[in-house]
């Protein structure tokens, strides 16, 4: 294969792997334009399997797939046989660790506006923090740090640390909108992420950050690679534990 279509093929691979899969998009589309909009209330029956083909253009295993999505979600119940219909909006924000999805999306979809504070964005040199320690090779880093608020009260305390060579400081702070993980995507510079989930008591400071309450916390431990596998993200977070419910699907062994 010649060399130019070798590289045009690749960039059309490339933006195929980049693509969400259509099922993700109209189970996405669905939950905002029925649920979320409040069109649906809970108790309503959704549209029909053909009803959603025919809105969609799409196959009944895709439309199956996004209602199956939803139900997995906690936001519908489907009985076989007779239908769908809404369920109650769940109290906490629902998250699939599967999912390379910021926490600002995560609360968008299940209905619980999110706000941004005590944000600081400031640069750093090679040694300035230990938590840096994990890029190689890297001079400098921004980190960004942020609490995240449903109706005033502090649910979260985030921080991320991205190295000079992925974003440059003055780019993030352009760019940045409530999520670090957020300009990455938006940037085409993250592929998929490492987690470790762990249950803490904070420190007499952390707690600070909370209201001063001593009760336990979820501590989300990421690191962000692209494509290559290189880490381009750093990120600590410290979660109320009645804020957010996680989900991960476990499948048999083949």
């Amino acid at each position: 294969m010649p060399a130019g279509t070798r590289s045009s093929a690749s960039k059309d691979i490339s933006r195929i792997k980049s693509r969400r899969p259509l099922q993700s998009e109209i189970r996405d589309t669905i939950l905002r334009e029925f649920i979320l909009s409040g069109r649906l209330h809970p108790g309503d029956k959704m549209p029909s399997e053909n009803e959603l083909c025919e809105i969609f253009g799409a196959s009944r295993v895709t439309i199956r797939t996004a209602m199956q999505g939803l139900k997995d979600a906690g936001y519908i119940r489907i009985v076989r046989g007779s239908g769908s219909w809404v369920l109650p909006r769940p109290e906490a924000i629902s998250s699939g660790l599967d999912r390379l999805v910021s926490f600002d999306t995560f609360a968008s979809n299940s209905g619980h506006p999110i706000d941004t504070g005590d944000v600081e964005i400031v640069h750093l040199a090679r040694g300035d923090d230990e938590s840096c320690e994990v890029f190689d090779g890297a001079d400098g880093f921004t980190r960004v740090s942020r609490t995240k608020l449903i109706d005033g009260r502090v649910i979260a305390w985030i921080v991320d640390y991205v190295p000079d060579d992925v974003l440059g400081t003055d780019e993030i702070r352009r760019s940045f909108k409530g999520s670090v993980l957020d300009v990455l995507l938006a940037h085409h510079s993250a592929a998929y992420s490492d987690c470790t989930l762990t249950p803490v008591i904070p420190d007499r400071a952390m707690a600070d950050r909370f209201g001063g309450a001593q009760t336990a916390l979820l501590q989300l431990s990421e690191l962000t690679r692209a494509d290559s596998g290189r880490i381009v993200n750093r990120s600590e977070a410290w979660l109320t534990p009645d804020a957010f419910t996680f989900q991960l699907r476990r499948r048999r062994d083949n």
